[in-house]
């Protein structure tokens, strides 16, 4: 234990070094036992124009560039590098594959300009091997980040696509697929972004956190509006909802997303209803909350979140005491030393490996937490840099089939578009009164500043409601009364609040008409 108690102070000195750090800091407390191998990231704090952004966190600090390095934490409490010291600027997101043999991870080669993911093999030396890269010349001037294995494939988040969100102006986001010898494929078709995929080995689906906000709001008089004082209410929603989606395949073979749904958490209360890194686990997942969950300009105060896999409030682990309503006494999400908590992954007993800063000093290290919340351990905290982005190696092999599974199609002239099922609009908890005459009315996002109506269809009393919708695109819908005024659900107009998109010849099934969600898997 000596041995590796002088290993990781010495490896720490080289960091702080290694990041241009300078002053001492207090040494490491002696490592928890009976740890798997952990590797993860040491980073440089985010500095300059990026100030306040958490490295890796959020639509801003996803793509901050500082100086990091990547390393594995053995057992035994030793810490070794992965890739040279000096091979990359900046490293981000490594996830080990099913067999423990290869790390993938977002590295920042100043070479190439922009983020890429890259895989390194664990054990032995070779060099890193960039999965992402274009030929020469021909390299898309986009951003990669966020890798997850599916079996041989991987999942990220890429800005290439193009294009910005609808708040902030931050760059869009979408979710690529990788498969062996294939090119990067866009499976998602957000209209402010995706971030965070991780892969469920349990229900071979993928869970990520998508940015729920739509700038036009119910008119008082009737249609839309993007004035706030012109809207029904004046509320919105602006938020990182986190969902579950099945991967399939349509019937062009190109990968899709299927049955997107609420993974847990939900729209109200806000803050504890929504998170970004999500990390599933066994009854449910853990995930990050912070107290501006549109996290843009910049997330504030961070609080590490239990959810149940359904629709209720995460229960507060570690970090920040982060409450709905900021008069809340007992929060302390306006002290200036706040605790901080990011990047939890979930260890094979049910614990939580997680980025901590006790001290709200912006100084996070990886930290050992029980799953209650309850007990807590220093693992390794190194003066004067983040440790983040912690991923364990899996004790044994386990094989994660890529999908293979079509889609059902429809009918054969649907192969660009998707079927709408609305089983009742007026049903579940909350929703409008049935109303005779009313209309549905579905729009399209044309781009940034512009909408058109592509469905105006009469709503029966039933409240079912079929149709064929465009696939691959931002959809949102209104509920209107025959006076063209949106209908009141006990959470507001009745409105989706966000945007939604079909995979082609797939069914999207949902009940209700509420603030833009629903628990339905396939049908």
């Amino acid at each position: 234990m000596r041995k590796a108690f002088r290993q990781v102070i010495r490896i720490g000195a080289a960091l702080v070094a290694f990041v241009g750090l300078v002053g001492a800091g207090e040494p490491v407390a002696t490592p928890p036992a009976a740890l798997p191998p952990i590797v993860f990231v040491a980073r440089d704090a985010a500095s300059g124009a990026a100030a306040g952004q958490i490295p890796g966190l959020g639509p801003h600090g996803t793509f901050v560039v500082g100086r990091g390095g990547l390393f594995e934490r053995a057992s035994d409490g030793t810490v070794r590098r992965l890739v040279p010291e000096r091979r990359f600027v900046d490293v981000a997101d490594p996830v080990v594959s099913g067999n423990g043999e290869r790390v993938a991870f977002a590295g920042f080669d100043r070479a190439v300009g922009h983020w890429r993911i890259y895989e390194v093999a664990r054990v032995g030396t070779s060099e890193p091997r960039c999965l992402t890269c274009g030929p020469p010349g021909l390299d898309p001037p986009a951003d990669d980040a966020d890798p997850c294995w599916y079996g041989d494939t991987l999942l990220f988040v890429t800005t290439r696509a193009g294009g910005r969100a609808l708040y902030g102006n931050a760059p869009l986001t979408q979710l690529a697929w990788l498969a062996p010898g294939d090119r990067v494929r866009i499976v998602s078709h957000e209209a402010n972004g995706v971030l965070d995929p991780s892969c469920d080995a349990a229900t071979h689906e993928v869970v990520f956190s998508r940015w729920w906000f739509n700038p036009w709001r119910s008119a008082a008089e009737g249609g839309l509006t993007r004035d706030r004082s012109h809207a029904l209410t004046p509320d919105s929603v602006n938020q990182w909802q986190m969902v579950v989606a099945a991967l399939s395949r349509d019937s062009r073979g190109q990968p899709a997303l299927a049955a997107m749904r609420l993974a847990a958490g939900g729209v109200i209360p806000r803050r504890r209803g929504s998170g970004v890194q999500p990390a599933p686990a066994e009854r449910g997942m853990f995930a990050v909350t912070t107290l501006n969950m549109g996290l843009s300009p910049q997330p504030g105060t961070t609080s590490l979140q239990s959810f149940a896999r359904r629709l209720v409030p995460g229960q507060r682990i570690s970090g920040a005491a982060i409450a709905d309503d900021a008069a809340d006494a007992y929060a302390d999400t306006r002290n200036l030393r706040a605790p901080g908590a990011v990047s939890p992954v979930v260890l094979a007993d049910g614990r939580i490996i997680a980025s901590l800063d006790p001290g709200g000093r912006g100084d996070f290290g990886l930290w050992l937490v029980s799953a209650d919340g309850e007990t807590r351990e220093r693992v390794l905290d190194w003066p004067g840099s983040l440790e983040l982005d912690a991923a364990v190696v899996p004790a044994s092999a386990r094989a994660v089939s890529t999908p293979s599974t079509r889609l059902a199609i429809v009918r054969d002239d649907t192969l660009r578009t998707f079927v709408y099922d609305a089983l009742d609009l007026y049903g579940g908890k909350g929703a409008p009164p049935r109303t005779s005459g009313a209309r549905l009315h579905v729009y399209r996002l044309v781009n940034a500043d512009s909408i058109e109506r592509i469905r105006d269809v009469a709503v029966p009393n039933s409240g079912r409601v079929l149709l064929q919708l465009p696939a691959d695109t931002p959809l949102f819908e209104q509920l209107v009364g025959p006076d063209g005024r949106a209908l009141r659900s006990a959470h507001g107009p009745a409105q989706v609040r966000g945007f939604n998109s079909g995979a082609r010849g797939s069914r999207a099934t949902c009940t209700g008409c509420h603030l833009g969600h629903t628990t339905l898997g396939p049908r």
